[in-house]
């Protein structure tokens, strides 16, 4: 296994019949997930958190430690973000700033007790960041933009402090304006803080946009692997129906 290695796949078979898929996911790398919907891409990012249970095969970190549940990937800084915000991020009667708290008591609190002039500082510096707009962090989070949402829900992922991102259709739902800010986030996490991002998006312009290579996913196997320089909205789409398969990466 290769130094950079954060995530290695080994011998996963997402259901009975499926090929093996062997991957490797590496340090600092944005890595696309994308495929007709109920192909597979979705059973493969929740596997990679710990999520969904494959028939076969075994997720591992880079120092082989294996990942078969969320508190493990949590455990190992590896974040997972649903697709769902509404069903499965924000707590909609609750504040920004206890919705930015959860699931992080423990970096937050002192002596088993919760220190908000921590939590406050630390959501003002995500708040700036990401360009959140909220009049003030008591407002419950259900009456912000579906965009400012999903920056909350990111905020509280960061202050987990991540190896890895898992996103699943992170920009779904917000408009053109947010959209480039997370993006521009995105790549600074990669950039600045050495992150690592695997996401799954219905919207083939941001894989285009962001990814160094893409993985397409037909019938719960591994269809096509496309890299960067070999990656536009023709190749995307001629394998997502089934045409053309390449593959530049092999096993990796």
């Amino acid at each position: 296994m290769c130094d950079n290695t954060v995530l290695q796949v080994s011998d996963i078979r997402l259901r009975a019949g499926a090929t093996p898929i062997y991957q490797q996911v590496k340090r600092g790398e944005i890595l696309g997930l994308a495929g007709l919907q109920g192909h597979g891409q979705s059973a493969f990012l929740e596997t990679l958190a710990g999520v969904y249970t494959p028939v076969a095969g075994r997720v591992t970190t880079g120092k082989d430690t294996p990942i078969k549940s969320l508190s493990d990937s949590v455990r190992e800084k590896i974040i997972y973000m649903p697709a769902d915000r509404k069903k499965n991020g924000i707590f909609a009667n609750l504040s920004v700033q206890d919705n930015f708290i959860m699931g992080n008591l423990k970096r937050f609190s002192k002596l088993g007790w919760l220190h908000k002039p921590t939590a406050r500082t630390a959501l003002s510096a995500y708040r700036s960041e990401l360009s959140m707009s909220y009049a003030h962090r008591d407002i419950a989070i259900s009456n912000l933009s579906g965009g400012n949402q999903q920056k909350v829900l990111l905020a509280r992922a960061m202050a987990h402090n991540p190896r890895v991102m898992l996103l699943n259709d992170p920009t779904r739902g917000v408009d053109i304006q947010t959209r480039r800010t997370l993006y521009a986030y995105f790549r600074m996490a990669v950039a600045d803080k050495g992150m690592t991002m695997v996401i799954l998006s219905t919207e083939l312009d941001e894989i285009l946009e962001l990814c160094d290579r893409v993985l397409i996913f037909r019938d719960y196997n591994i269809f096509a692997e496309l890299q960067r320089h070999n990656m536009h909205m023709e190749s995307l789409m001629s394998a997502m129906f089934g045409q053309n398969a390449h593959n530049e990466g092999g096993k990796l």
